[in-house]
């Protein structure tokens, strides 16, 4: 039943998108991890541990939870609640009553652990200000069954670092980068607390331009990518960037439109994007470099899903591989939480196809 609705979906889509974006993508139907109407920062982020076990985990009423799969995606458990993400951190005003956890990312360390961020965000605009956003984390050394208790990471000049929309970056002898929403990256410590700036420009960029990138990945050929107004390259463990030309998702300046964009380095060299349009998405569309993120080619965006709302900008999808043949993504609309599960044969090169 389910290969015969993916294959009407398929079917409708070829009809209604231009040939050039008319491939074929092995996938499944969508499996609801949350069915469910949702409201809030459901935010939902991804990993896959080193046991082979997938983890999702998203905001749910002033906690983070996180519901894990065990076949590849076809079935998820109860969501339980990740403790130390309800607890208020120290420093916070307790005359700022209005609060609300918000969700981060969660990636796998070297060592195996878990590493889940996020913020407690508690509004000061009664006192002249915005929002204090004190940025966090917990750990998990078994799997993502139990947690460690919530650190702080910062201030700085006793300003807070606010939010990661994206994985933070595991880097040598032990520090992260942080790939912050506001603001340079950061290497971070986590044994001695200690925040180092890492900032990144290329050659001819604009000096007043926003200095953050959303997100920042390791290929599996150690080629860095980081991806803001700019999506630039590194071969030098960010020494020295160039500016990758021809991005398939460009910065919005208008709408600023561009954090829905998610880059997933797979385990071949081959990198993958991830992304929807605007407030009224419809399907996930994906691109490949296939050259480790130096070039890329826009005619051979596919959407799969095409039918289907999709939360994109913020919210969703959050892409990861499953095994050497398939990847799967996490996404969100206003009735739920899902994850579909596809075949890496849909990014076969076109070229070796018309052979």
């Amino acid at each position: 039943m389910k290969t015969n609705i993916l294959a009407l979906v398929i079917g409708l889509w070829f009809l209604t998108v231009p040939s050039d974006l008319a491939r074929p993508v092995f996938g499944q139907e969508p499996v609801a991890i949350l069915d469910a109407p949702l409201t809030g920062h459901i935010h939902p982020s991804i990993c896959r541990t080193d046991g082979g076990d997938l983890l999702v985990v998203y905001q749910g009423k002033n906690v983070l939870m996180c519901t894990r799969s065990t076949d590849r995606g076809d079935s998820w458990t109860k969501p339980e609640a990740i403790p130390s993400t309800a607890k208020r951190p120290q420093g916070i005003r307790e005359s700022l009553q209005r609060s609300e956890v918000y969700p981060g990312t969660a990636g796998v360390l070297p060592d195996g652990r878990i590493l889940v961020t996020w913020d407690f965000i508690a509004d000061a605009k009664q006192d002249g200000g915005y929002y204090e956003r004190v940025l966090l984390y917990t750990m998990s050394a078994d799997d993502g069954r139990t947690w460690s208790d919530q650190q702080i990471i910062g201030p700085v000049d006793g300003k807070h670092l606010g939010a990661i929309r994206h994985n933070v970056l595991p880097w040598k002898d032990g520090r992260w980068l942080l790939p912050l929403r506001s603001g340079i990256p950061r290497l971070f410590d986590p044994k001695t607390r200690q925040l180092q700036d890492f900032p990144i420009s290329s050659p001819g960029s604009d000096p007043g331009a926003d200095p953050a990138f959303q997100q920042i990945i390791r290929t599996a050929k150690g080629t860095l990518l980081a991806m803001g107004r700019e999506t630039l390259h590194s071969s030098d463990d960010g020494w020295t960037w160039t500016v990758v030309e021809g991005f398939p998702v460009p910065y919005d300046t208008q709408d600023q439109d561009f954090e829905g964009r998610y880059l997933t380095p797979l385990a071949d060299g081959r990198v993958l994007v991830t992304w929807g349009v605007g407030h009224q998405n419809r399907g996930i569309r994906y691109n490949v470099s296939r050259d480790d993120g130096r070039t890329w080619d826009s005619d051979q965006t596919f959407v799969l899903l095409p039918e289907m709302d999709v939360m994109a900008r913020y919210y969703s999808g959050r892409t990861v591989q499953i095994d050497e043949h398939h990847v799967g993504t996490v996404f969100m609309n206003r009735n739920g939480l899902y994850f579909v599960n596809w075949n890496l044969k849909s990014l076969a090169d076109p070229e070796l196809d018309r052979r």
